[in-house]
């Protein structure tokens, strides 16, 4: 059977890398003139993009096709390679910004509280709320299982750098009030790293569960094949399909047997290798946003201890967020305390300890 492409849509699929080409120069702070498809057009890189990413000059040419000097553009050859470079060299994988201004609701926020959190093993002392501007790191992961096939993932963790929680936060740059801060200190990513990569180990296992399963159907699919296989070699293992031939002895057929299941277990070892499931989980980007918010001061007391806490009305997503467990780090609503420190526990946690 014979597949043909149309000149129509190979025109607008020659456009389309164009015009990516085209915004993938200027957006890593180049300067990129191609008109049209059918002539090559001209590239001007700054120095630092086209040293990070290999790009053949400072200046060269783009083209659909390849000739002296010239990039070509297309989803062969080298090109995919060489974008994949600038945008490694050119994005950048932090940033600080603010939301300045939002609608907070009214200070005394002692109703919302009792109402939405409860306090398993303790009592609580709630102050007046204060509207301050609460930074989050919003962190970007890859996430990979590799087997006999490949899954991939991304995920978008907000985490509440002053509690630790995760917090489920719209998309912050889709805030038309949203820009840059420079007052942020990079310095405090470290402080939220591992939970998000906590979070984004439950998400990653979470969303790959049908993955999983389907490699699990087809590892026990060839298991079965193998042993199928081997079954039938143990069963003729003793048996003679020519008439001349001497019946084997006992001795015999037992080696063969334990020839037959020794290789058994070699290829199922093999298989379970092939088939081994290997997690990656990276982080790409974190953005620090400081955003509007109302703070609540508690003061939790567990029989003679005493700990003061903070909750945070989010201005984004106008509710009260949780609070994060100090062993696991998951969010919860509904805390119990431990008794001399008054560490804040979630109920699975606090029913382990």
């Amino acid at each position: 059977m014979t597949i043909s492409v149309s000149s129509a849509s190979a025109t607008a699929l020659d456009r389309e890398l164009q015009t990516f080409a085209v915004e993938l120069f200027e957006r890593s702070g180049g300067v990129a003139d191609w008109p049209t498809v059918e002539a090559p057009g001209s590239v001007v890189a700054p120095p630092e993009v086209a040293k990070a990413a290999h790009l053949p000059s400072e200046e060269f040419s783009l083209g659909l096709t390849a000739a002296p000097g010239t990039l070509p553009v297309g989803l062969g050859g080298e090109f995919l390679d060489v974008a994949s470079r600038v945008l490694q060299a050119a994005v950048p994988r932090d940033g600080s910004f603010c939301i300045p201004e939002r609608y907070l609701t009214s200070r005394d926020l002692t109703d919302k509280i009792v109402k939405t959190f409860a306090w398993q093993n303790a009592r609580a002392k709630y102050g007046t709320a204060e509207p301050a501007l609460v930074e989050y790191h919003v962190w970007t992961l890859q996430g990979a299982l590799q087997s006999e096939d490949v899954w991939e993932a991304i995920f978008h963790i907000a985490i509440n750098a002053e509690t630790g929680a995760v917090v489920d936060l719209p998309d912050v740059f889709q805030e038309p009030d949203l820009h840059g801060d420079d007052s942020v200190s990079a310095s405090e990513d470290r402080s939220t790293y591992a939970k998000a990569i906590a979070e984004g180990k439950r998400r990653l296992l979470t969303a790959s569960v049908e993955f999983v399963h389907r490699i699990e159907q087809r590892l026990e699919r060839d298991r079965k094949r193998l042993r199928d296989y081997y079954r039938a070699l143990a069963r003729e293992a003793g048996n003679s399909k020519r008439r001349t031939a001497a019946v084997p002895s006992p001795e015999d057929i037992a080696a063969k047997k334990r020839a037959v299941d020794v290789e058994l277990r070699r290829k199922l070892a093999e298989l379970n290798e092939n088939y081994g499931l290997r997690a990656e989980l990276r982080p790409i980007v974190v953005a620090r946003v400081r955003i509007p918010a109302l703070v609540v001061p508690i003061t939790i007391q567990r029989k003679q201890a005493i700990r003061d806490y903070q909750v945070y009305w989010n201005a984004l997503v106008k509710k009260l967020e949780p609070l994060s467990c100090s062993r696991c780090h998951r969010g919860t609503f509904s805390a119990a305390f431990t008794n001399e420190t008054v560490d804040l526990l979630c109920l699975a946690c606090a029913v382990e300890k």
